[in-house]
Parts: C-alpha cells; structure tokens; sequence
C-alpha cells in the first residue's frame, strides 16, 4: 500500500473534531486530562529533585516514620499519574476507533471508563497536592534546620 492511502485514511484532530456525535467531546477530555497529567509530571519530577537534594539532612533531622510515609505516598502518587496517562491513552484510542466506526468496544464501557478517569484525575490532584505540601514542609523543616545552624555559627 502506498503512503497516500495511508494519508488520506489517518484521522486528524480536525476529523475528530467535525464527527456529529459526542465522542468528539470525550476525546477532548482525554486531552485535557494528558495536558494536566504533563503539569503533574513535571511537578512531580521537580519534587523529586527537591527530595534528592535534601533526603540527607531530611533523614537526620525527621522523624524518620513520618517521613517514610510521605515518600511513600510520593512514589503511590507518581505511579498512580503514570497508570492514569496509560488509561488515558488508551481510552483515546479506543474513542477514535468509536469515531472511525471501528470499535468494538460496548459504548457503555467506554462511557463507564471516561467517568472513571475523570473520577481518578480528581483523586489524584487531592493526593497531589497534599502530597507536594507534605514534601515542602519536609524540605522546609531542613532549610529552617540550616539557617538556624548558619545564625549559630555567625554568632559564635
């Protein structure tokens, strides 16, 4: 087969967009959803560098059962975000075959799994942004920790 037949059957955001039916609009969701999971991301990975950069004196200056239970829920977290970007890339597949007229997927299920993703992205974000309070704090209490050792060290 040639790239032309390939071409001309490839379906484009455009394509999507113009179908009269409302798989269109789920599929944005998707896209919506990836967009917030990329923000996460990299969010998380800044907090991981945060974590890395102070885990030392984190562990010499916390308590060690509480801190073991934030990295806990860090790593939950960022697993969680890369499960939902999983989920979500192939619920999008499973929309554009819909659209195509190529599904054979039960609208019900596909219905069912977009309200779940939209359900998971809002549990995420809570977890989120408890998480990224919780690393803050953690980080903040060895900053305070070093300034606190600076000033001492001035004055003597």
């Amino acid at each position: 087969m040639s790239n032309h037949f390939f071409m001309e059957n490839a379906l484009t955001t455009s394509d999507i967009l113009n179908k009269p039916t409302d798989w269109q609009t789920y599929y944005l969701q998707c896209e919506k959803v990836k967009s917030d999971l990329v923000i996460y991301s990299k969010d998380l990975r800044f907090l991981q560098q945060l974590l890395n950069r102070y885990f030392d004196e984190m562990v010499k200056n916390g308590n060690l059962d509480e801190m073991r239970e934030s990295l806990m829920r860090f790593q939950d977290l960022c697993y969680d975000c890369d499960r939902l970007k999983k989920r979500v890339k192939d619920q999008q597949s499973r929309l554009l075959d819909t659209i195509k007229g190529a599904s054979s997927s039960d609208p019900d299920s596909i219905l069912k799994e977009q309200s779940s993703i939209e359900n998971r992205k809002s549990t995420l974000l809570k977890e989120f942004k408890m998480v990224k309070k919780e690393m803050y704090a953690l980080a903040d209490h060895v900053i305070q920790a070093n300034k606190e050792n600076e000033n001492l060290t001035y004055l003597s």
